[in-house]
């Protein structure tokens, strides 16, 4: 099959839940843009082996590729916490409002201060989202230092971390690796056909105390660490 087919049917899904935006409620809305993701998984041979069950609280994931976002909605449809930006992005801005998202602007401390406030008000057991603590992309096989936002929400609100380590075995699937734009990446992916599967790890939840916010994730940045060190590798390449 033609790669630009694959791209299509992708541009395709965008455009038939951007529709079922406009009269879907959000939680049946959500319910449908968990179907499309495992389809999309399926379609593009992203083949997702689950360890473990998730349990109520901040859904926290670390993120080495934009198509983490097929990956932790086929997981479990929630809403989540973005950068401004993705707002203006064609076809997928409406529908990530859909699901919703708490907006941030990572520039603006007002912004951030805002978002902060609200996140400390969220109760991800009735009201589930997505948060990455990394804020931003990391290269494959690597994981970046957090920001402290779902610890301080937890630390505040009492509701615990629900955990997950996403680890893929193929580096291409890092979109913009290499100082690469990320639409040339992405063009890349599909006209290779690059087919990677990934590894999910649902971690115990974590209750963080008062004051225990850093502690906490230090102590979750060493543990997903060791996950994925030892199954985030490339097992494609030469050797």
């Amino acid at each position: 099959m033609l790669w630009q087919l694959d791209a299509l049917h992708f541009l395709i899904v965008l455009v038939r839940l951007r529709f079922r935006a406009l009269w879907l409620s959000q939680e049946n809305f959500r319910r449908a843009v968990q179907n499309e993701a495992v389809g999309l998984a399926k379609r593009y041979k992203l083949e997702i082996y689950v360890h473990g069950e998730p349990k109520p609280g901040f859904l926290a994931a670390n993120h080495t590729s934009y198509a983490d976002a097929v990956v932790i909605e086929a997981l479990k449809g929630a809403g989540s916490v973005s950068k401004i930006g993705v707002k203006k992005y064609f076809l997928i801005g409406p529908i990530t409002e859909k699901v919703g998202t708490l907006w941030v602007r990572r520039d603006d401390r007002n912004s951030r201060v805002e978002a902060m406030k609200k996140l400390n008000a969220w109760n991800p057991i009735k009201d589930p989202i997505w948060i990455f603590p990394e804020g931003t992309t990391t290269p494959f096989g690597e994981l970046g230092k957090f920001k402290m936002g779902v610890f301080k929400a937890a630390e505040y609100s009492g509701h615990p971390i629900q955990p997950v380590v996403i680890c893929y075995n193929n580096p291409m699937i890092d979109w913009g690796r290499d100082n690469k734009e990320l639409f040339i990446s992405i063009v890349h992916f599909f006209s290779e056909k690059v087919r990677t599967s990934v590894r999910c790890f649902w971690l115990e939840p974590i209750v963080v105390g008062p004051g225990e916010a850093y502690k906490a994730a230090e102590k979750l940045h060493r543990r997903m660490g060791v996950y994925i060190r030892r199954f985030e590798r490339d097992e494609y390449g030469p050797g």
